[in-house]
């Protein structure tokens, strides 16, 4: 009997332990991850172009591999990792990590750069979409629309839907945003 109670406490001790690892170790150590790799997400996406940016967002990439699992991600991990995969001139994967972002949560910043991505793969008209999405959310979401043209585009759907923010939309509309 006092064997088994032993056991017991024992496995009892061992789930606890466990159960701690999992739910407040490894996510924790996931928001340590994401927080150093911020910046250099940053400087990634700054210089896409260069061989140094390409490298870094490689880098970021592995970093976060063992952050996604179910426990320990979030929207700003598939935010980041997005980033990163666009860097790396691969959109598709980006855009399957924008659509896990929205189905944990719903936020315009999400389908503009959903927008974006989209249009790297030259689908023109899902992009613009999301950007509409995006800006039915937050007008000013329109200043962060890079493409030009998807950005006129967007507005002038905008404005066939809501003709009373006409001056609100024209102002984001040619919005430059200062990096």
């Amino acid at each position: 009997m006092r064997v088994l109670r032993g056991a017991a406490a024992l496995l009892v001790i061992a789930a606890a332990g466990g159960a701690l690892y999992v739910f407040c170790v490894l996510p924790y150590r996931c928001n340590v991850v994401k927080k150093a790799r911020l910046s250099s997400t940053k400087f990634a996406f700054e210089q896409a172009q260069t061989p140094s940016g390409r490298l870094v967002a490689r880098r970021n990439i592995d970093a976060f591999a063992p952050c996604m699992n179910a426990l320990c991600r979030d929207v700003s991990l598939d935010m980041l990792a997005a980033a990163n995969d666009r860097v790396l001139g691969r959109p598709d994967e980006a855009i399957g990590l924008y659509f896990d972002a929205l189905r944990r949560d719903v936020r315009p910043e999400i389908y503009v750069s959903l927008a974006e991505s989209e249009l790297a793969l030259g689908n023109r008209k899902a992009a613009g979409e999301h950007a509409l999405r995006a800006t039915l959310f937050n007008v000013a979401m329109l200043a962060d629309i890079d493409d030009g043209l998807l950005r006129d585009e967007t507005a002038s759907a905008l404005i066939a839907l809501h003709p009373e923010k006409t001056n609100e939309i024209h102002f984001f509309q040619t919005y430059i945003r200062q990096p």
